[in-house]
């Protein structure tokens, strides 16, 4: 079964539903994330069409997806997911984003060490993530969830201004 119900001692990450669409509309229309995470360039309907169309293929995906819920409130705060996969290395990548307004929360961090600390005991033998070089606060979260910094490319990730930043690249194993 495609993403089991983790846990945390202050977080529940369990498959998209219908209830999350206001979060991960908030998410994708924030200016705030924007400076270090692309999002389509949609209009309201669309972008609620584009979150109903990722909620809709979590059943059919290889690719796992998660919402992150508070328990204290059953409030969904972000969302993190596999984004690709490499067979033939037996690695896959991780994204994450939370709502801007509950960063400096650790809830990233949390996320992330539970989601991949499950891949790595799913069998895959390297969990990978990348952030915008600009995004430090995404760089601390990767290094304190156990990843290790592999490297950093300049001028990968064309930013809401127009200027490139540089992506740095960390990777977690057993």
């Amino acid at each position: 079964m495609l993403s089991p119900k983790l846990e945390t001692e202050r977080l529940i990450l369990r498959r998209y539903n219908e209830s999350d669409i206001d979060a991960f509309y908030e998410i994708l229309h924030d200016d705030r994330l924007q400076n270090y995470i692309s999002f389509p360039d949609l209009t309201k309907d669309e972008e609620l069409e584009y979150i109903r169309k990722c909620m809709d293929e979590v059943e059919d995906s290889k690719y796992e997806k998660w919402a992150i819920i508070k328990k204290e409130n059953n409030e969904t705060i972000g969302n993190i997911s596999v984004n690709t996969i490499n067979k033939k290395h037996n690695y896959c990548n991780v994204g994450y984003v939370i709502r801007y307004d509950y960063w400096g929360n650790g809830y990233a961090g949390e996320s992330l060490k539970v989601v991949s600390d499950y891949l790595l005991d799913s069998g895959y033998y390297l969990v990978e993530c990348s952030c915008n070089e600009l995004n430090i606060q995404s760089s601390k979260t990767m290094i304190k969830a156990g990843f290790n910094k592999d490297g950093y490319i300049a001028n990968r990730r064309l930013n809401k201004d127009g200027a490139y930043s540089g992506v740095e690249y960390y990777s977690k194993t057993r």
